[in-house]
C-alpha cells in the first residue's frame, strides 16, 4: 500500500455512503478490539461538536453526491443522549444530499432500547437498528463481560416488535469459551421467534490487546474446539436455511431486508468514515482518521484542512485491490463473477488462478464453473485459509 502524508483525497462520486464512529460504551467488553472508551463522559459534549466540524468541512467537497446509506456504529451509539445524536444527524442532514430512500442504521445496546429513544429515532428517520444481543443465555451473556441480560434483552426487542420499525437486525455470537451446542441451537430459536428479518451471527474471535486474548495466553479461558465450532456453524444453517438467505458468510436476511450499507462495504463502493479511527474509501484511496479520542477532539476543533485529522492516506495497489475484491466477493453469497473480475482487472480469473481453483474445488472447498466462484459451506469454515491461499497466488 502506497502511503502519503499529505494528499487531500478528490473526487466527486455520484454515491457515497457515511459511517459515523461513536465510541462510547458503558462499559468494555472483553471480546471488542473497536475504538471504544469507557468512563469519558465528560468529553462528549466536545465530541459531538468535534465531530460536527469534520462533517461539515468534509461537505465543501462532496456536496454533489448522493448520500445513499448512514450508519451509526461504535462504541455504542444508543449510549448518546438524543440531544447529541439529533446535533449529529442535522448537521449531516444540512450538509449532504441524502436520498429520500436512504437506509439509516444505528446500532444499540439492549439496556439502552426504551420508548422515548425509539420516538427520537422515528424522528430522525432512522429505519434500520442493530441490537447487540449476543446470546439469549445468562450464563454466556456474564461470560461476555455484557451489562443486559436475557430478561432486558427480550424486553428491548418486544419493544422493537411493535414499534415502527420493520428492519431489525439482531447479533448473535458463537464460540465462546464453555458454550454449548444446545445453548446456540435455543438463542436461534428465540430469534425466529421474534420473526425479526435479518440475523448476524458472529465467530468469536481472540483479537490481540483484548482481555479474552490475554485470558486466552493465561489460559484462563479455554477456545473451543474445533469440531465444537462446525457444530455451531451447522446448526445455523440448518435453523436458518429455509427461512433466510445467507447473504454473507454472517449474515442472514430475507429478501429485501439485506443491509445496503454493509452490501456497498463488500461491493468497495466509496464511503465516507466520521469520528476517531474511522476510515474512508473514496476512488480507491483509503484515509483513517486518528485514533485518540482527545487528539481527534482538539484536531478536529482547530483545525481547517482534513488531512491533519488522518494517521493515515493510502493508494491502494493493484495487488490489494485484487485481493480485497476476491475477499470480500468470497465471503458473500453470490462469489465471484468471472466477467466482472476481468472487466476491472484485465485478468481471466480462472486462468490466472487455474492451479488453486483446482486445488480448492477437489477438497469442495468452493463451487466454481466457468462463469462464478462462491464458497462451499465447508469452504465458509475456512475462507481465512481460502483468502490467504488467493492473496498467495496474486503475490507471486
Amino acid at each position: 500500500m502506497k502511503t502519503h502524508k499529505k494528499n487531500q483525497i478528490s473526487g466527486h462520486p455520484k454515491e457515497l455512503s457515511i459511517y459515523v464512529h461513536i465510541p462510547f460504551c458503558e462499559i468494555i467488553c472483553p471480546y471488542c478490539d473497536f475504538n471504544k472508551y469507557s468512563k469519558v463522559d465528560d468529553l462528549i459534549p466536545d465530541f459531538v461538536q468535534s465531530i460536527i466540524k469534520e462533517i461539515e468541512r468534509n461537505s465543501k467537497e462532496y456536496a454533489d453526491s448522493k448520500i445513499v446509506s448512514v450508519s451509526f456504529g461504535g462504541g455504542t451509539p444508543s449510549y448518546l443522549i438524543n440531544k447529541d445524536l439529533r446535533e449529529i444527524f442535522t448537521s449531516l442532514k444540512n450538509n449532504y444530499h441524502i436520498d429520500n430512500k436512504f437506509e439509516f442504521s444505528i446500532e444499540v445496546n439492549p439496556v439502552d432500547v426504551n420508548s422515548s429513544i425509539l420516538e427520537i429515532y422515528e424522528k430522525l428517520g432512522i429505519n434500520r437498528v442493530s441490537v447487540g444481543g449476543q446470546s439469549f443465555d445468562d450464563n454466556i451473556l456474564k461470560k461476555l463481560g455484557r451489562n443486559h441480560d436475557s430478561i432486558i434483552l427480550k424486553k428491548s426487542l418486544d419493544l422493537l416488535s411493535t414499534s415502527f420499525l420493520n428492519n431489525v437486525n439482531l447479533d448473535l455470537i458463537f464460540g465462546v469459551p464453555g458454550q454449548t451446542l444446545t445453548q446456540w441451537e435455543e438463542s436461534i430459536k428465540t430469534f425466529l421467534d421474534y420473526s425479526f428479518p435479518h440475523l448476524s451471527t458472529y465467530l468469536l474471535t481472540f483479537e490481540p490487546k483484548t482481555k479474552f486474548f490475554s485470558d486466552l495466553a493465561l489460559k484462563k479461558i479455554i477456545e473451543p474446539e474445533e469440531n465444537e465450532v462446525i457444530e455451531m456453524f451447522n446448526m445455523t444453517i440448518k435453523l436458518l436455511k429455509n427461512k433466510y438467505n445467507q447473504y454473507e458468510i454472517s449474515n442472514w436476511a430475507r429478501l429485501g431486508s439485506e443491509s445496503i450499507h454493509n452490501l456497498r462495504y463488500w461491493n468497495s463502493n466509496n464511503y465516507l468514515g466520521f469520528g476517531p479511527g474511522a476510515s474512508s474509501l473514496i476512488n480507491g484511496k483509503r484515509t483513517k482518521n486518528i485514533s485518540s479520542l482527545k487528539k481527534y477532539i482538539y484536531l478536529s476543533k482547530s483545525i481547517d484542512n482534513q488531512d491533519k485529522l488522518y494517521s493515515e492516506i493510502a493508494t491502494i495497489t493493484e495487488e490489494e485491490r485484487m485481493i480485497e475484491y476476491i475477499m470480500l466477493k468470497l465471503r458473500m453469497q453470490i462469489g465471484i463473477n468471472h466477467s466482472d473480475f476481468e472487466k476491472k482487472f484485465s485478468k481471466v480469473f480462472d486462468s490466472k488462478f487455474k492451479n488453486l481453483l483446482h486445488l480448492l474445488n477437489a477438497n469442495l472447498l468452493i463451487d466454481s464453473n466457468l462463469k462464478n466462484t462462491s464458497l462451499t459451506n465447508k469452504g465458509k469454515l475456512v475462507s481465512d485459509y481460502i483468502f490467504t491461499k488467493f492473496a498467495e497466488e496474486i503475490n507471486l
